[in-house]
């Protein structure tokens, strides 16, 4: 098959033995003797390949220290098997299927040995390391492997095991080859910095690897959120030494803004979530503020130390540190135009300048600021290597209301309680200058029309039929009526506007 065969030779018990001196134990290998290494050669080949407890695959190679029927695995091996010295094990030939080489080999690092040390790694000289010493072994998701470089001893992970061309399987596995692209991790905790990583060709800035916003909840903002990926985002997924060569920063901050309702909370919550750095910080403006002197400006310190410390300690490899501002015109307004006489709003304005775009300014930070009232805020908030990402949330169009009225009524279409005569796209088209919140309003009032149908005013405490809640087009039809937009004149409003001015022209 694709993913190996055993070739004809049935699955055969072994004993489990230590591997059989020490400094065979980083070589990865099984050992068995030279008798039993006979039936696990590939055909036309000098390799010998064994999959163990069905789990993984190992180079055998013979030693005369390994009786017949034992296998030699290191500490690291019998664990990974779950297996101790003496137990019995299931192996079978291997035979590794045509076009098995690795595209992508992703390996996470931890020392043998846990404690206080401090290492750099350099990737360029270790990936060099890895494809030498590994040659033709296969690698498989999840395995552990032990490896010895510059005197360390490592627990290498396989996280990623990618053989080019192939689908998505069930088990992710392939062999080592001289253009493998070879990507090292290693957990903040672990004592491994690793420099030098050229052979990453994406980040690991987002949890997911692709993104669907009506999953996230969003809809109707598919173009805002381009704009945001690409202006925000884009250079934050290249590694630091690719930016540094284009002679670029990294947007520290971005504004979005517009109407009450339009769902630039939503989207800015959601942002923070995909992220792969700390939880982001999430503030109320008004929150900020405090009645004592010079409480309000530690505040807002406070809320960019974390990301200090970890620039201080990790440099470039430290994480993104997300801080969202919810009601940003609350503690940011224009400079000289409240009269407070403390001057603490301007001070808040200098304090948030000086932390994205100051001397010491941080490199690991990403201010989203939200408002309804972009014109209160201070211009110099909004000048590049600031808030220079301005996206205006608007209200959706037809097809976003669509978009909006599918992801709040897929639960009860999942579920059966939608009824089949409810048409959105006659609902979207019909709920034109409707916000995201007031079409939640809508879902949620005509919902309420159809649970006040299976009520009995007599009696409250009377069973409820649930396979009897249907919500129907009628449902949501009073609720358009009950639900009014904020924004705009209403269809009937302006047909009667324009008679009259009809009436005025002819007459």
């Amino acid at each position: 098959g694709r993913y190996g065969s055993s070739g004809g030779v049935a699955s055969t018990t072994m004993n489990v033995t230590n591997t059989p001196a020490k400094d065979l134990a980083y070589t990865n290998c099984g050992y068995c003797s030279p008798t039993d290494i006979r039936n696990f050669l590939v055909p036309g080949s000098k390799f010998a390949y064994a999959l163990i407890a069905d789990a993984f695959v190992l180079t055998l190679a013979a030693h005369d220290a390994i009786p017949n029927g034992q296998l030699g695995l290191n500490a690291i091996q019998r664990r990974y098997a779950k297996v101790s010295t003496g137990d019995a094990i299931s192996v079978s030939r291997f035979v590794p299927p045509e076009d098995f080489n690795l595209a992508l080999l992703t390996l996470d690092l931890e020392f043998v040995k846990k404690g206080t040390k401090e290492e750099q790694v350099d990737a360029v000289s270790l990936a060099n390391q890895v494809r030498k010493r590994f040659a033709n072994q296969i690698m498989t998701t999840g395995q552990k492997v032990t490896l010895e470089y510059h005197g360390n001893g490592y627990i290498v992970t396989v996280n990623q095991a990618t053989v080019e061309g192939q689908e998505k399987s069930n088990v992710e596995r392939g062999m080592v080859s001289a253009d493998t692209y070879i990507i090292f991790e290693a957990a903040n905790s672990s004592g491994i910095k690793i420099v030098n990583q050229r052979e990453a060709a994406s980040s690991s800035i987002f949890r997911q690897k692709e993104f669907n916003l009506e999953s996230l909840g969003i809809g109707g903002l598919g173009a805002e959120f381009s704009d945001i990926f690409r202006r925000a985002f884009a250079s934050r997924v290249f590694p630091p030494h690719v930016t540094s060569k284009l002679g670029i920063k990294h947007v520290k901050g971005m504004l979005l803004h517009g109407p009450p309702g339009t769902g630039k909370t939503l989207m800015a919550r959601q942002i923070g979530k995909m992220l792969n750095g700390k939880e982001p910080k999430i503030v109320n403006g008004p929150e900020v503020l405090s009645k004592f002197v010079g409480e309000t400006e530690k505040n807002v310190r406070d809320l960019f130390a974390d990301a200090e410390q970890d620039q201080k300690t990790k440099g470039d490899q430290s994480e993104l540190h997300v801080i969202i501002f919810d009601e940003i015109d609350a503690i940011c307004k224009s400079r000289g135009s409240t009269r407070d006489g403390t001057g603490v709003h301007d001070s808040i304005v200098n304090q948030l300048l000086t932390k994205i775009d100051g001397v010491e300014s941080l490199n690991n930070v990403l201010l989203i600021g939200m408002t309804n009232r972009k014109d209160l805020l201070d211009e110099a908030l909004m000048r590049p290597g600031r808030l220079e990402v301005q996206v205006e949330i608007s209200l959706p169009d037809e097809n976003g209301r669509l978009q909006i009225l599918q992801i709040h009524t897929n639960k009860m279409k999942e579920n059966s309680f939608l009824s089949p005569d409810v048409n959105l796209q006659e609902l979207a088209a019909r709920t034109k200058n409707y916000s995201g919140a007031e079409l939640e309003g809508v879902v949620k009032s005509a919902v309420s029309y159809a649970l006040n149908r299976q009520l009995s005013m007599d009696d409250l405490t009377k069973p409820v039929d649930e396979e009897s809640i249907k919500v129907t087009m009628d449902d949501f039809l009073h609720a358009i009526n009950e639900v009014r937009p904020a924004f705009g004149a209403s269809t009937d409003d302006l047909e009667r506007c324009r008679l009259v001015f009809l009436f005025f022209v002819y007459n």
